[in-house]
C-alpha cells in the first residue's frame, strides 16, 4: 500500500482524508495543553506550543517523508511528561522539557544510525500486527468512551451508559450514519458524519456547547515558555532515569505507530518518517510543549483515502487556521469524531488475522499486547507486556533459538522500563 513506488495522485481524496484526520485529532489541541497545565505549564499559553508543532511536524513529514501521518504532540507521552516527570519525579515543568529534549536526542541518535534496522527487523512478526491490533482496539475504547457510550461504573472500570444521555444517542446516530456511507462507497464519508452531525447538535442544541477557556490573544504572552529549559540537574538520578524512560516510549511507540498505521511501508520511507519525526520532536520541548509521536487517529485519514504527504500537508493547514479558530472547535461534539475512531480501530484491529493463533508461543504474547494497550489506555506499557513476554514464553516452549539477541536486548530495556515504573 505504501511502497517507494510512485502512485497517481488524487488530490481531492487526499484533502479530504486530511481534513477527516484534522477533526479526528483535533481534541489534542485542548486536551493536551489541560494535562500540560498540571505539571504547570499555563494552559491558554501551551495551547499555541501544541499547534505550532502539530504545523511544523505536518508539513515536513508531508513534504520530506511524503506520508499521510498527522504528527502532534502524543497522548498518553503527555501524561507521562505530567504525572512521571513533574509528579513522581519531582521536576519543574522547565526540567521536564529539557529531559523531553534528551530523550529526543536519544532518539536521533537512534533514527539516524543502523540502530533503526536492528530495532524494527527483532520485532517478530506476530508482535508487529499485535502492535497494529492493540493500537485499533486502544483506538475503539477511546472512541467509545469519547462519544460516552461507555462509563466509568459503579462497581467496575467501564459500562454501558444510559440509554438517556443525549451524548450517547448522537454518537450512535452518527455512528449508523457513517457506517452507511463508508459502506456505499460515498468518498468523504468520516467527514460528511463529522459536519452532519456538529450542524444537528448545534442547530437544536442537543448537546450543550462548553465555553471556551482560549482566545487568540493570549498568543503575545506565548512566547513566556518558549526555550525555558533548565538542565540544572541533568546528573540527578531523576533526570537520568526520566530520560531513559521517555527515550524508550518514543522510539519504540513511534516506531509501533508508524509499522502499524503505514502496513506495508518499504524500509526507505519508514526512515525518513522515523527521522522526520525525531526532528520534530527535539523541536516540541524548545517551544514549550510535550514530545511529538505519529497520531494513531493519522488512520482514520488514510482509511478515508489518503496516501501521500498531501494529506499531512492539508493536516498542518488545519492547524495553521486552528490558531484563529480555537474557540470554535468547542462547536464540533466529541459524539461527531468518536464514531471516525471507532470504525478506525475496527478496521485496523483486522490485523489480527495475520496472527498465528494456533501457536500459543506466537499468541499469547501478542495477545497480552494487545490487551495492555487497550486495557491500561498506555501504547507503551502495551508494547512493553508484549516484548517481555515472548521471550520468556519462547523458552518455556524450548524454542530459544527463535529468539534474536536484539529481540532479547529489546525485552531487557523494556523489562527495565517496567522496572523503573514500579520504582516511581
Amino acid at each position: 500500500m505504501f511502497s517507494k513506488y510512485p502512485i497517481k495522485v488524487d488530490y481531492k481524496k487526499e484533502v479530504l482524508a486530511g481534513l477527516t484526520a484534522f477533526f479526528a485529532i483535533s481534541y489534542v489541541i485542548i486536551v493536551n495543553s489541560m494535562i500540560l497545565a498540571e505539571a504547570g505549564i499555563p494552559p491558554e499559553l501551551s495551547v499555541f506550543g501544541t499547534i505550532i508543532i502539530s504545523i511544523i511536524g505536518c508539513v515536513a513529514i508531508g513534504l520530506f517523508a511524503k506520508v499521510p501521518i498527522v504528527i502532534t504532540t502524543g497522548m498518553g507521552v503527555n501524561s507521562f511528561f505530567t504525572y512521571t516527570l513533574v509528579y513522581s519525579l519531582k521536576l519543574s515543568w522547565q526540567e521536564a522539557l529539557a529531559v523531553s529534549f534528551s530523550a529526543s536526542v536519544i532518539y536521533l541518535i537512534v533514527a539516524y544510525t543502523p540502530l533503526t534496522n536492528l530495532l524494527a527487523d527483532a520485532v517478530p512478526e506476530s508482535l508487529k500486527h499485535a502492535i497494529t491490533t492493540g493500537i485499533g482496539l486502544f483506538l475503539v475504547i477511546i472512541g467509545l468512551e469519547k462519544g460516552s457510550v461507555i462509563v466509568k461504573g459503579d462497581h467496575t472500570f467501564m459500562q454501558l451508559n444510559d440509554f438517556s444521555s443525549p451524548l450517547l444517542l448522537m454518537t450512535l446516530f452518527t455512528l449508523v450514519l457513517t457506517l452507511f456511507l463508508f459502506f456505499k462507497g460515498i468518498q468523504g464519508s468520516f467527514f460528511i458524519g463529522i459536519l452532519i452531525t456538529t450542524v444537528i447538535t448545534n442547530v437544536f442544541n442537543i448537546i450543550p456547547r462548553e465555553k471556551s477557556l482560549f482566545s487568540l490573544q493570549a498568543i503575545t504572552d506565548y512566547p513566556q515558555i518558549v526555550g525555558k529549559l533548565d538542565f540544572s540537574g541533568f546528573l540527578s538520578g531523576g533526570f537520568i532515569l526520566g530520560t531513559f524512560s521517555l527515550a524508550m516510549i518514543l522510539i519504540f511507540e513511534s516506531m509501533g505507530l508508524f509499522n502499524g498505521i503505514l502496513p506495508g511501508i518499504d524500509n526507505h520511507r519508514f526512515k525518513k518518517a522515523f527521522r522526520v519525526n525525531g526532528i520534530v520532536m527535539l523541536f516540541s520541548s524548545l517551544l514549550g510543549t510535550s514530545p511529538t509521536i505519529p497520531a494513531a487517529e493519522s488512520s482514520t485519514g488514510i482509511q478515508e483515502g489518503g496516501r501521500t504527504g498531501i494529506t499531512a500537508i492539508t493536516v498542518g493547514i488545519c492547524f495553521v487556521a486552528a490558531i484563529f479558530m480555537i474557540p470554535l472547535l468547542s462547536f464540533i461534539p466529541s459524539s461527531a469524531l468518536a464514531p471516525v475512531i471507532i470504525i478506525t480501530g475496527c478496521l485496523m484491529m483486522q490485523n489480527i488475522r495475520f496472527i498465528n493463533l494456533v501457536d500459543l508461543s506466537e499468541w499469547f504474547p501478542a495477545f497480552l499486547m494487545i490487551v495492555m494497550m487497550a486495557f491500561s489506555m498506555s501504547i507503551s506499557d502495551g508494547l512493553a507486556f508484549g516484548f517481555v513476554a515472548y521471550p520468556l514464553v519462547k523458552v518455556f516452549v524450548g524454542k530459544i533459538k527463535q529468539i534474536s539477541k536484539m529481540t532479547w536486548v529489546i525485552s531487557a530495556l523494556f523489562f527495565a522500563y517496567l522496572i523503573v515504573k514500579i520504582w516511581i
